[in-house]
Formats: C-alpha cells, structure tokens, sequence
C-alpha cells in the first residue's frame, strides 16, 4: 500500500505583450509533463491560467518519485525565468485533511 498525496501546479500570467511569458511558460510544462491544460482564455485584466494536475501515484513509488522531479525542474525553471505573474504548487491528502500550499512564486 501507500498513501496519496496529489499535487498539482496552477500558473498564471496576462495577456499583456501577446502573453509571451505564459506561452513559454505553458510551452515549458508541456516539455516536462505528459498532459498540461490548455490555456484559459483572458479573463479580467487579461489574467490567463493553466494547470499541471497530479501524477496520480502513491507515496514513494516510482511514479512519485518521478513526479517530484518534474514538479522540481518546472518550479525551478519558473523561478529563473520570470515567464509567469504567479503560480503556486499545492498538496493534498487522500483521506486526511493535510491540504497546502507547499511552494508559490511569492513564499
């Protein structure tokens, strides 16, 4: 057995100069990661997001563990790249109540 313990990555940015930064940050995920979101459409102020959903695999399985590390490359890669307003990487439990924030673009 193991425990679910999802994340899932959402990444915001605006439409301001052709939304060039989200683009390449999108573009990026979809380098690191087998299924992104499309991009949302401009919303007010020409905010625009998209999502990395959780990999799905239990605590310490393979699968997990390679997650992480693609989780790892894009945070780190967005950190560097200044391509997104803002995003934010949250956790959550399968059966207890442990959901957080566990890394954003403003902690």
């Amino acid at each position: 057995m193991g425990y679910l313990r999802r994340h899932a990555i959402v990444v915001t940015g605006s439409d301001y100069m052709d939304a060039k930064e989200i683009k390449q940050a999108h573009e990026k995920a979809s380098e690191i990661f087998p299924w992104v979101s499309p991009i949302s459409p401009p919303m007010m102020n020409g905010e625009m997001s998209f999502f990395i959903p959780p990999d799905g695999s239990k605590e310490g399985w393979a699968d997990s563990n390679e997650g992480d590390a693609r989780r790892d490359l894009f945070i780190d890669w967005l950190k560097e790249s200044y391509c997104a307003d803002c995003w934010v990487e949250v956790s959550y439990g399968e059966d207890e109540p442990d959901t957080k924030v566990t890394r954003a673009s403003d902690l």
